[in-house]
C-alpha cells in the first residue's frame, strides 16, 4: 500500500524533505506508519510522540485533509495513495 508523508516546519525539518513516499502492508494505521518513519529518523519520534509512545497533542496529523483526532487517532486505518500530513501545531502571535 502506497502512502505518501507531507512534512511541515520542524518535522520537515528533522525528515529534510517536504514529502516522501513509503510502502506499507494493507490495514497499517496512522500509529504504526509514523512509529516506522520515527525508526528511520532518529530526531523524528521525539516530535510525534511522548514518553508514552502516544502522539504529542500539538502534532496535527492529518489523513487525507481530515485531523486524526476528529476519529480513531493514532489507530486510525490507512488506505492506499493516503496523504499523510504532519505539523507541529502553531501558537502565538501578536495581539
Amino acid at each position: 500500500m502506497h502512502v505518501e508523508f507531507v512534512t511541515y516546519a520542524t518535522i520537515r525539518d528533522s525528515i529534510g524533505e517536504k514529502r516522501l513516499e513509503r510502502e506499507f502492508d494493507s490495514g497499517t494505521t496512522v500509529g504504526e506508519a509514523l512509529s516506522a518513519l520515527a525508526d528511520d529518523y532518529e530526531s523524528l519520534g521525539p516530535l510525534l510522540f511522548d514518553g508514552d509512545g502516544d502522539l504529542r497533542p500539538h502534532v496535527n496529523v492529518l489523513v487525507d485533509e481530515e485531523n486524526v483526532r476528529n476519529g480513531a487517532g493514532a489507530a486510525t486505518t490507512l488506505t492506499d495513495g493516503a496523504e499523510l500530513s504532519l505539523a507541529p501545531g502553531v501558537a502565538g502571535g501578536q495581539r
